[in-house]
């Protein structure tokens, strides 16, 4: 089991807390800790397998079976598919756990007379069975595994949950399908009616949450719980609801959908970022929002410019997102700082420049109120980050480690934007000619991070550190131990 007894056993009490069915506790099970559908009913039950194998024994007696000799890694052989479950075996398993056969994984459900019937069958997990061949031999019998059945809309909320609660940072295919599932379903809102006021209010107070608490989640939990956020705020979208009422459900969704942007580019998935910055923008011009308008654009042009390198598309968003501001806002100082960025990359110095200059005299403009948010708001400490990443790319050293002293100052360790910082004071190192130091100050920079923060995005500017390096010094043993470091954070 991938995340012990003791995940179980917190699946558990929230189930008791909330009330939920015994069918629903072991689903949960099942899809959080990765284990067969026979042993999360067992874990659903809270039942140690010696308890389970002597009571198996107790209703095999009570009900005529045969005695089996049952221990307790028998039990857990068949749990794990790595012994054929016998077929006489079934029932005392159903009448142990309370449950129906295909819910224990032993085939399916496939009647047709209750339309809801599928929706109450969460597992397709079918156990291999001691079943007779042709010649009278007794051999395995197993089908492939298939995931978590129920249907589509549930087996989506299952995957969106799994990512809330897990700390890896692993995105399988089945998990993008549901991200993208996720987003679609926005632009499918057409019937519906009414939302409750104090609904409203909660899915309004969730902008706010996430400016308290964005930085402290993992990437992975954090793309979990904006997917079931979004999920929500699309669900009430399909009513029909009053314009005004449908403005501030839209404002909230632009939200949602550019913070799950920024965070699937930061897992690498930069397509599924570049889809969901789209929808964030379709988002934002519904909610008729400029100021979000405005930013949303601005951040197309952040990851045009950082992540896609093509600083062509990037200043063309720039233009949409300047073009849109009819006073400064915090989208209007992005932009700038972005065309900055994008004039950095084609090492144009001047321009840089003369667009950071633009940047700082629209800052002075931002009302107060909408500098101080720390996502979507725009303080000195962001044109800073700016400014070191920018003057790194033009070899400015100088100008840059002055602008990386504010980031370390005012940023957290963990964040993207300082780590960031960290790579660019490592190639600082490496234009001043210290190789050594810059790439050991790379690999400490990997190291510092926890697992669940070595990222793709944050993978791939480490390697930028390497390829800034002269060929001829490429194999130096500061450079090869970063590629150690490298090869097995990717690995991980």
């Amino acid at each position: 089991m991938s995340h012990g007894r003791a995940c179980a056993a917190r699946i558990r009490e929230r189930a008791a807390h909330e009330g939920w069915p015994l069918i629903h506790t072991a689903a949960q099970i099942a899809t959080c800790c990765q284990v067969p559908p026979l042993r999360a009913w067992r874990l659903a039950h809270g039942m140690p397998l010696e308890e389970a194998a002597r009571r198996l024994i107790e209703i095999c007696a009570e009900t005529g079976l045969r005695q089996p000799k049952l221990h307790k890694g028998d039990l857990s052989k068949y749990e794990l598919g790595r012994t054929p479950v016998p077929v006489w075996m079934i029932d005392p398993l159903c009448r142990l756990y309370r449950a129906r056969p295909d819910w224990l994984g032993f085939g399916g459900d496939y009647s047709q007379g209750d339309p809801d019937a599928t929706q109450a069958t969460p597992f397709r997990t079918p156990f291999p069975l001691d079943k007779p061949d042709h010649g009278g031999h007794r051999k395995s019998h197993s089908l492939s595994f298939s995931g978590i059945g129920g249907s589509d809309d549930m087996r989506r909320r299952e995957l969106l949950h799994q990512m809330l609660v897990t700390s890896g940072l692993v995105l399988t295919p089945s998990h993008l399908v549901a991200t993208e599932q996720t987003r679609q379903r926005l632009h499918e809102a057409t019937t519906g009616s009414g939302i409750p006021a104090d609904i409203l209010d909660r899915l309004e107070g969730l902008i706010p949450g996430y400016e308290r608490r964005f930085y402290e989640l993992a990437p992975v939990p954090r793309l979990g719980a904006l997917l079931t956020d979004f999920d929500e705020v699309a669900h009430w979208l399909g009513h029909r609801l009053p314009v005004m009422t449908q403005r501030r459900l839209w404002r909230v969704a632009a939200h949602l959908a550019e913070l799950t942007a920024d965070t699937l580019y930061v897992l690498g998935q930069g397509r599924h970022g570049a889809a969901w910055l789209t929808t964030a923008r379709t988002a934002a011009d519904e909610a008729g929002d400029r100021t979000v308008a405005t930013w949303v654009r601005a951040s197309q042009a952040v990851h045009a410019v950082l992540d896609e390198d093509d600083p062509a598309r990037g200043l063309a968003y720039v233009q949409e997102a300047q073009g849109l501001s009819r006073t400064p806002s915090p989208g209007t100082v992005l932009a700038f700082a972005m065309e900055a960025s994008a004039h950095a990359k084609r090492g144009d110095d001047a321009a840089t420049h003369f667009a950071f200059s633009r940047a700082k005299d629209a800052l002075e403009r931002v009302p107060a109120q909408q500098q101080r948010s720390g996502i979507w708001g725009y303080q000195d400490r962001k044109l800073q980050a700016a400014i070191s990443n920018a003057m790194t790319r033009l070899g400015r050293t100088r100008e840059a480690r002055a602008a990386q002293t504010e980031v370390f100052r005012q940023y957290p360790a963990h964040s993207l934007t300082y780590v960031t910082a960290r790579f660019d004071q490592a190639k600082c190192l490496i234009h001043d000619k210290d190789f050594d130091a810059g790439c050991a100050s790379a690999a400490r920079t990997l190291l510092d991070l926890s697992p669940e923060y070595r990222t793709p995005l944050v993978l791939n500017r480490a390697r930028e550190v390497l390829l800034l390096l002269p060929e001829k010094h490429r194999n130096r043993p500061a450079a090869t131990e970063l590629r150690d470091i490298l090869t097995t954070a990717q690995r991980a």
